[in-house]
């Protein structure tokens, strides 16, 4: 692969703690008005996210350090194994706890085979696919990590494709291939529906907050892709922008925000990471 997997996941996680500001935030009237330091962290505007501090990562990033750790540890990804640990990760959790992580909680509790996952059709499960690089020898491999990484807490057929879509993206941009021609090769043998979303999100040519609101700024796999699929190809060669375009955007910043940056750093490194964001960050990989 062209680049180290910390440095992929070291980019997803810049993304999520940078995102943290303005997270969940659905008026950039309100955003705007706030005077965020898009410079750098900050401390989140949104009750939802309690205590979090500037600096911090979202409940998305706590989970890929959880998958990292374990990953880390056991150099290998066993999906019954990992959410055992995800589990206990989750039952003194201090953050946020979504619905697919209660529900699927509860089909862990109620002794269901892995993958149980929950029904959640939530696009943020796809930007925590980079540790399964660790442990995925070739693309076939990743794929198959990816699908039961992400049924095991999103057993929803839309984000089950929207995951190996995105998978194969990143696969073939860490290979060398350029992001739209990755894009375009991966855009095969999907649904009509995915289709869709892929042509949608790369004919639209409005401004940023607009084309994030139109296709919907929230945390459902419908929306959010297009919008991930709009900032790669408006904003593929310039990391930073990319993230404030996105975060000024508003809803769920951070689910947007995971992806691109994971596929950007996968095409250009981790030196279009702002080191600002780096040195403010809490965890160190």
């Amino acid at each position: 692969m062209a680049n180290n997997t910390e440095d992929l996941i070291l980019g997803t996680l810049a993304a999520d703690t940078f995102s943290l500001g303005a997270h969940w935030i659905y008026s950039p009237e309100e955003i705007a008005a706030a005077k965020l330091d898009w410079t750098g962290l900050n401390k989140p505007l949104a009750q939802w996210h309690g205590d979090k501090q500037k600096g911090d990562f979202t409940h998305y990033g706590d989970q890929i350090v959880c998958l990292y750790e374990y990953i880390k540890q056991n150099d290998e990804f066993d999906a019954s194994k990992y959410m055992s640990t995800w589990k206990t990760f989750m039952e003194t959790y201090k953050g946020y706890k979504d619905g697919a992580t209660t529900d699927t909680v509860k089909n862990l509790e109620s002794n269901q085979s892995v993958p149980c996952g929950s029904s959640s059709h939530d696009f943020s499960i796809v930007g925590r696919i980079t540790p399964l690089l660790l442990v995925s020898k070739d693309q076939d491999t990743f794929l198959k990590n990816v699908k039961l990484f992400v049924s095991s807490t999103h057993d929803n057929e839309e984000v089950i494709e929207a995951a190996d879509f995105f998978a194969k993206v990143l696969w073939s941009v860490n290979s060398g291939t350029s992001i739209k021609e990755s894009i375009n090769n991966a855009n095969e043998g999907y649904s009509q529906r995915l289709q869709n979303y892929v042509k949608d999100g790369l004919e639209n040519k409005d401004e940023t907050i607009k084309a994030i609101n139109q296709f919907g700024p929230a945390c459902s796999t419908n929306g959010a892709f297009q919008g991930t699929i709009y900032l790669l190809n408006n904003f593929g060669d310039n990391f930073e922008n990319a993230m404030i375009e996105n975060a000024k955007a508003g809803g769920d910043s951070s689910a947007r925000g995971m992806i691109v940056a994971m596929i950007m750093t996968a095409s250009f490194g981790k030196e279009i990471i702002p080191n600002a964001w780096i040195s403010q960050m809490k965890y160190a990989l």
